[in-house]
C-alpha cells in the first residue's frame, strides 16, 4: 500500500493571521518566524517511513471546507496579504476548495473588485513569464455548479467586480455555453444595470439557462423592461423551448392571478403550491407581457408544450383574462386549439373555475363555435362545469342559449345525468352549488340518460346513516347556540320596553309609556314573533338532533328550524329598528334616520353572501326558461311568501291596531293617557 496524500488542516495561527491579523504577522509566519508544527502523513504499512514536509508546506493547509490561505485573504480583501501568500505559493491562485471555487470566486462573492483585479494581475504576470492564456484560464474556471467568478459577482450585485472581470475577459459572459449563463442569473435577480453592462461588453453573450430555458424565460417572470430589452436584442429567443416544451410565452401567461373580494380574508385559505392573495397592494398589477411577445413573434402562440398545451390553455389555467383576450384578438385561431385531451381553453377555464374567462367566452359571440365542442371523452364545457360543481361557471354556460343542455358524452351521460351521479348521498344546504346546478337543469327540463329510471346508477360515494346522523347533530349544535341567543334577547326586550314604564301614581301605573304610539304596536308584534319563532326553532332542533328519531323526521325538523330561525332573525332585526325609531325620532329625528340607514346598509352589504347564489339562479333560469313559466310552475311565489310573512304580519298588525283598536279608546282615557 502506498501513502495517501491528504490535504493537511490549516494551522490556527495561519488562519488567524489570514483572517484579521496584520500583514507583518502573516509575513513573519510565512518566513518561519514562529514555531509552527506541521502535520505529516505516516504510511502505516511501513512504520519506519515518515514523510516530513519542509516548512514551505505551511500554506498547503486548508480549512474544513477546503479554503486555502489565498481563499481567505481574497474573501476579506487583504491585498498585501494576498500578494504575500502568492509569493510563497503561486499555485494557490488556481486552487479549488471543496465546492470547486477558486480565490477569484471568493473575492467576487465578497464584492472586492480591487482584489479581483489583483488576482487577475498576478495571472497576467505569469503570462509574461511564458504561461500563455493564464488570465483566461483563471477567470473561466468553474466551480461544481458550473459557475465562474462572474456569476458570484452578479449574485452579490457588485457592478465594479463585474466590470473588472469583463475587462479581463470580454467573452466571459459566454461561459458556460449551456446551463445558467451570467445573463440569465442577472435577469433572475433583477440586476438590470448588470444586464445592460454584460450586453454592452459582448453582443454575442450566452442566453442559456437551466433545464433548457433561456434568458427570456426568466425575463417575462421578472421585469417588463428587461423583457423588452431581450426582445430588441434577440427575437429568436421567443421560439426556444425548455426541456418541457415551454416557450417564454407559456411562462408569461402562467402568472396566476388571485381573486380579491370586497373584504379582507381574515381566515386565509392556503393550497400547497399556490400563492396566497395579498391584501397589501404595494406591488403593481401583474405585468402582462403577452402583447410584447406576440408583436415579436406571433407564431409562438401556436407552439404547444410537451403535454400539448398551447399558451391559450396556460393562460386559462392561470386565470389570466387579459392574456386570454390579447391572444384571441391577435391570434383568433387560438380559440379552437386543443390540447392532448382534446380540450379548448374554455374546457380548461371551467375545470379550474376561472369564472372571468368563462364569462368572457360566453358573452362573446365569436366563440359560439366552441360552446358545444367536445373533448376526447365527449365532454363539453357544461359537462365539466357540472362535474366539478362550479356554480358560477355553470351559470355563464347555462345563460348562453347556444349551449346544448342535452348533449351526451361518450358514456351517453348528459349534464343532468352527471349532476345526479356526481352528488354524493347526504344532507346539503339549499345554496350548495351542486344542488343549485341540478335545480337549474331540472327547471330547464334538461334530459337524463335514456334508460330505465329505476335502474339509474347511484353516485360514486355514499354516506351511511351514522355519518348523516353526525352531520345533522353537528349542524344542530351551532344553529341551536344562535337560536338560544335570539330567544334570550327577545325575552329580555319584552320586559325592557323602549321608553320604560309609567310611574305607580299614574292611573295606568306600570304600563308601557309608549303604548299609545303606532310604531309601538309593530315593535310588540316583531318582538313576539322573534321569541315565538326562535323558541319553536329550538324545539325543532331538539327533534333534529335526537338520535332516536328516524332520519326523515330529523330532516323535516331540521328544515323547519332553519326556516323559523330566519324568521326569528328577521323579526328581531325589525324590532330593533322600530325601537330605535320610537325612542329617538321625537327628540332627534336625524339620528334615528341615520341609525336606520346604517343598519339597512350593513344588511344590504351582508345579504349578498347569502342570497347572491339564489338571485343568480333566478336570473339565469328566467333568462333561459322565461319569467312567466317560472312564476306559474315553480314554488318561488310560495318561497317568497314564506320568507317575508313576518314583515307582513308586523306592519299589517301595526296598521290594524292603530286604525281599529286605538281609536275605540274613550276620549277621556286618551286625554288622561
Amino acid at each position: 500500500m502506498t501513502a495517501v496524500a491528504t490535504a493537511p488542516t490549516m494551522h490556527p495561527e495561519l488562519l488567524k493571521a489570514a483572517c484579521h491579523g496584520s500583514c507583518r504577522e502573516l509575513t513573519n509566519l510565512l518566513n518561519g518566524g514562529a514555531d509552527v508544527p506541521i502535520e505529516v502523513v505516516v504510511d502505516i504499512d511501513h512504520p519506519g517511513t515518515v514523510c516530513s514536509p519542509p516548512s514551505s508546506l505551511l500554506l498547503e493547509g486548508v480549512t474544513p471546507d477546503g479554503d486555502s490561505a489565498l481563499h481567505i485573504v481574497a474573501a476579506y480583501g487583504y491585498l498585501k496579504k494576498a500578494r504575500a501568500v502568492y509569493d510563497k505559493a503561486p499555485h494557490l491562485l488556481c486552487a479549488r476548495n471543496s465546492g470547486g471555487s477558486t480565490p477569484l470566486h471568493s473575492a467576487a462573492r465578497a464584492g472586492h473588485a480591487t482584489m479581483a483585479a489583483l488576482l487577475v494581475e498576478l495571472a497576467r504576470g505569469e503570462e509574461v513569464a511564458g504561461e500563455d492564456g493564464r488570465v483566461t484560464t483563471l477567470v473561466r474556471m468553474q466551480n461544481e455548479l458550473g459557475e465562474t467568478a462572474l456569476h458570484e459577482a452578479i449574485r452579490a450585485g457588485h457592478m465594479l467586480t463585474v466590470a473588472e472581470l469583463m475587462t479581463a475577459d470580454p467573452f466571459l459572459a459566454r461561459v458556460p455555453d449551456s446551463g445558467t449563463s451570467p445573463l440569465f442569473l442577472a435577469i433572475s435577480l433583477r440586476h438590470e444595470q448588470i444586464v445592460r453592462e454584460l450586453y454592452q461588453r459582448d453582443k454575442k453573450l450566452s442566453y442559456s439557462g437551466p433545464d433548457g430555458q433561456n434568458a427570456l424565460h426568466a425575463a417575462v417572470l421578472r421585469s417588463r423592461d428587461m423583457t423588452k430589452l431581450l426582445l430588441s436584442w434577440n427575437k429568436e429567443l421567443t421560439k426556444k423551448r425548455d426541456q418541457h416544451g415551454n416557450t417564454p410565452l407559456h411562462f408569461a401567461v402562467s402568472l396566476e392571478t388571485g381573486t380579491r373580494g370586497m373584504l379582507p380574508q381574515y381566515a386565509v385559505p392556503v393550497v400547497n403550491g399556490t400563492s396566497i392573495t395579498s391584501f397589501l397592494n404595494v406591488v403593481g398589477t401583474p405585468m402582462d407581457l403577452t402583447m410584447h411577445i406576440l408583436e415579436a413573434d406571433a407564431y409562438s402562440a401556436y407552439q404547444p408544450d410537451e403535454e400539448g398545451s398551447f399558451p391559450i390553455h396556460v393562460a386559462a389555467l392561470a386565470g389570466r383574462l387579459s392574456s386570454v383576450i390579447i391572444l384571441l384578438l391577435k391570434c383568433p385561431g387560438c380559440a379552437s386549439l386543443r390540447d392532448t385531451h382534446g380540450r379548448t381553453f374554455l374546457h380548461v377555464a371551467v375545470m379550474k373555475k376561472r369564472y372571468d374567462i368563462v364569462r368572457y367566452a360566453c358573452q362573446t359571440p365569436m366563440f359560439s363555435s366552441i360552446m358545444n365542442k367536445q373533448d376526447n371523452e365527449g365532454n363539453t364545457a357544461l359537462h365539466l362545469a357540472v362535474e366539478v360543481g362550479d356554480w358560477w361557471g355553470f351559470t355563464c354556460l347555462f345563460a348562453n342559449k347556444e349551449v346544448d343542455l342535452n348533449l351526451p358524452n361518450n358514456k351517453q351521460h348528459t349534464p343532468r345525468e352527471i349532476s345526479v351521479s356526481s352528488t354524493p348521498t347526504g344532507l346539503y344546504c339549499l345554496l350548495h352549488s351542486r344542488i343549485l346546478i341540478q335545480q337549474a337543469l331540472i327547471s330547464a327540463d334538461a334530459t337524463l340518460q335514456i334508460c330505465r329510471r329505476d335502474n339509474m346508477k347511484k353516485g360514486p360515494s355514499t354516506q351511511s346513516d351514522a355519518k348523516i346522523d353526525a352531520v345533522i347533530s353537528n349542524s344542530t349544535q351551532f344553529l341551536g347556540l344562535g337560536l338560544v341567543l335570539i330567544t334570550t334577547m327577545a325575552f329580555g326586550a319584552a320586559f325592557a320596553l323602549p321608553g320604560g314604564y309609567r310611574a305607580d301614581d299614574h292611573p295606568k301605573g306600570g304600563t308601557p309609556t309608549l303604548s299609545t304610539e303606532k310604531v309601538f304596536q309593530g315593535f310588540l308584534m316583531a318582538n313576539a314573533l322573534a321569541f315565538i319563532c326562535s323558541s319553536l326553532a329550538v324545539l325543532s332542533l331538539v327533534f333534529a338532533g335526537t338520535p332516536t328519531v328516524e332520519i326523515p323526521m330529523r330532516y323535516m325538523h331540521y328544515n323547519i328550524s332553519i326556516w323559523l330561525s330566519f324568521n326569528g332573525v328577521l323579526s328581531l332585526g325589525t324590532a330593533f329598528v322600530l325601537a330605535i325609531y320610537i325612542m329617538i325620532t321625537p327628540v332627534i329625528s336625524g339620528t334615528a334616520i341615520m341609525v336606520m340607514v346604517v343598519f339597512s346598509s350593513l344588511e344590504i352589504l351582508y345579504m349578498p353572501s347569502l342570497v347572491e347564489k339564489i338571485v343568480k339562479f333566478m336570473i339565469v333560469v328566467c333568462g333561459r326558461v322565461g319569467i312567466l313559466p317560472v312564476m306559474l310552475r315553480s314554488e318561488m311565489p310560495k318561497v317568497m311568501l314564506l320568507t317575508i310573512w313576518p314583515l307582513m304580519v308586523i306592519f299589517g298588525w301595526q296598521e290594524y291596531a292603530w286604525r281599529h283598536m286605538w281609536h275605540y279608546v274613550p276620549v277621556a282615557q286618551k286625554l288622561v293617557t
